[in-house]
């Protein structure tokens, strides 16, 4: 065991992590909140190196396995399970890299990495809340980390990570958490492997047979665009892509296949959820200065998006096999997807039936997507104009269980709006400008019932707002140009949950960054190298999460010129200070997971 700090140590720490005038990466994010009790801690690797020598492009990197043994001294119920990682990368060249972490083929950790600068080593941290999982934990087993990093003549460093797995025992106050009973992993690997999706019609896809007693389920999913996907915002359908490829940054970035891209799940080849594919933006993408230092939303750490199957418990209570499967809807190269399935059981009865007994949710995905475009010539036959791509769409599943307590009924509405919108103007021969102004906004609103009577509630609204500014000058042909490039990305959680007594429980993440660079088209697709280093870039990140707990966490920082210039600490919150109690989680997609009451 090693030594673990305190919670309030921890976010001490995290708050004096800003060094004014440096160039290491810096987020304005929270941290997992503690307990006051000290955590037992499990290393699974110290400072391992990841410097495979081969094909910088290849996607197949080798695995590096750790054997999992729960901790010695608190095998008790855990009130929190915290994932702790700190990398590093020394000055030189290196590509941004793709990190996932696998236990028992679940998968525990997915982000990617922070290139490094010609003069300049990275070090970065992150945390995950893996309570939800904590019967993972229970036994031994082989776990491995997949980090997919080569090292070559011309990017010739080694990243390095340190993973520990830190277990707050439940003590006076801090009691243990109510996990999942247990964890299904969708992997393609036993040992647990992210799976490429190539089109819409690939899907990853695990068949399990339940317990006979399951009440709930979860699906966890993260869904990584990568290659011709990665920019998928920026994408247009083929009929579009001749007209509008000047507009590019790179020949690489005008991809066809639309700018729409989501998540299906299916129960069994039928429709059973939906979920939004955050555009996550990696440190290499764009235009690398954009992220210097601070990366953009959710880059080193991607939150999964949570997709309840609830109403499919009664289903899956028939003692048959089930297909549990995740799809992209508008892939058009690859995705990389992980899933893990959360099912917990009635503490009260070994066998529950039930089943579903209303979904509208269309076969036919994506449904009710419109493109729209006023693309045309000007007078001097340029071509501008605009691409519009929207949709609308919601749906109602409800599923009852009969169990020993009575009828349990469960019904789950959700609503998505999406908008793209692509501007093309030319306001010289040489300029092309382009603008894309995306937002997606998803609510979900869950009710339970028991015999008919209020039971429990959840709603939750998720905001997630993109937008992409480019002012390219051309000076020759091909790739030879320069831009004045700027990004806005934000991440907006509201939610609101009650319980059968009235008690209500509020909770809101507000995150907004923005980032503006003159960029070199020559430089773009690389690696930051020493040519290409002008020093102006500009940017801040604000994050606000409060909660009816009591927690606060308001955090603002600054950047000039690839440095960070000021942070802004606590303004607004009581004392002028952060503040997270232990029980609020705001790095969970929902903010407050629904705590599956023992008993109903």
């Amino acid at each position: 065991m090693l030594c673990a700090l305190s919670a309030a140590d921890l976010q001490n720490a995290h708050a004096a992590q800003f060094d004014i005038g440096s160039r290491v990466v810096a987020s304005a994010e929270p941290p997992v909140s503690r307990p006051a009790t000290k955590p037992c801690v499990v290393t699974l690797f110290a400072h391992e190196a990841f410097d495979d020598h081969g094909d910088a492009d290849s996607m197949k990197a080798r695995p590096h396995r750790f054997k999992f043994d729960p901790p010695k001294g608190c095998r008790a119920g855990w009130s929190k399970v915290v994932l702790e990682a700190n990398f590093s990368v020394p000055a030189g060249r290196q590509f941004d890299r793709t990190a996932a972490i696998w236990l028992g083929g679940v998968n525990l950790y997915f982000g990617t990495t922070i290139e490094p600068e010609p003069d300049v080593a990275q070090h970065w941290h992150v945390e995950r809340d893996l309570t939800d999982y904590a019967s993972l934990f229970r036994h031994a087993q082989i776990g491995q980390m997949i980090l997919n990093n080569w090292v070559s003549p011309t990017t010739n460093q080694p990243i390095y990570a340190t993973v520990r797995l830190a277990f707050y025992p439940a003590g006076r106050g801090q009691p243990a958490t109510i996990a999942a009973n247990h964890v299904y992993p969708l992997s393609s690997d036993p040992r647990g492997e992210q799976t490429p999706l190539e089109n819409p019609n690939q899907s990853l896809s695990r068949t399990f047979t339940f317990p006979r007693n399951v009440e709930r389920a979860y699906l966890d999913v993260i869904a990584q665009s990568q290659s011709h996907d990665e920019r998928w915002y920026t994408c247009v359908d083929k009929a579009y892509l001749e007209k509008t490829r000047d507009y590019s940054l790179e020949s690489f970035e005008a991809c066809d296949g639309g700018s729409y891209r989501g998540v299906e799940v299916l129960v069994d080849g039928k429709p059973a959820g939906l979920a939004p594919v955050y555009p996550w933006i990696f440190t290499g993408g764009i235009a690398p200065h954009l992220w210097l230092p601070t990366p953009g939303i959710q880059t080193t750490d991607f939150i999964p998006a949570r997709v309840d199957l609830t109403p499919f418990a009664g289903l899956f209570d028939d003692g048959r096999p089930h297909a549990i499967a995740v799809r992209v809807l508008g892939a058009d190269h690859f995705f990389n997807v992980a899933a893990n399935l959360l099912v917990y059981q009635d503490p009260h009865a070994d066998v529950l039936s039930g089943e579903v007994t209303q979904n509208t949710l269309s076969a036919q995905q994506p449904a009710k997507l419109e493109v729209r475009d006023s693309l045309h010539s000007d007078a001097a036959g340029r071509i501008v104009g605009t691409i519009d791509t929207d949709q609308a769409r919601s749906y109602v599943i409800a599923g009852h269980l009969r169990t020993p307590r009575g009828t349990l009924e469960t019904t789950l509405r959700y609503t998505d709006k999406f908008s793209n919108r692509q501007s093309f103007a030319r306001p010289g021969a040489k300029r092309y400008d382009e603008t894309i102004d995306q937002v997606n906004t998803t609510s979900l609103d869950v009710h339970r019932t028991l015999d008919g009577r209020p039971l429990d509630s959840f709603t939750v609204e998720q905001r997630d707002p993109l937008r992409l500014t480019v002012h390219k000058t051309m000076l020759t042909r091909g790739q030879d140009f320069t831009a004045e490039v700027a990004v806005k990305q934000g991440h907006g959680i509201d939610t609101r949950r009650s319980d059968a007594q009235g008690k209500t429980y509020r909770a809101s993440l507000d995150e907004n960054l923005a980032s503006h660079v003159h960029a070199d088209g020559n430089t773009i697709p690389d690696p930051l190298d020493r040519s290409s280093f002008a020093y102006d870039e500009i940017g801040s990140e604000q994050v606000a999460f409060m909660d009816s707990l009591g927690s606060c966490w308001r955090t603002t920082i600054r950047s000039r010129g690839e440095r960070l210039a000021s942070a802004t600490q606590g303004a607004g919150c009581p004392g002028h200070a952060n503040q997270l109690k232990p029980r609020s989680r705001p790095d969970h997609p929902w903010l407050m997971p629904l705590q599956p009451r023992r008993g109903g």
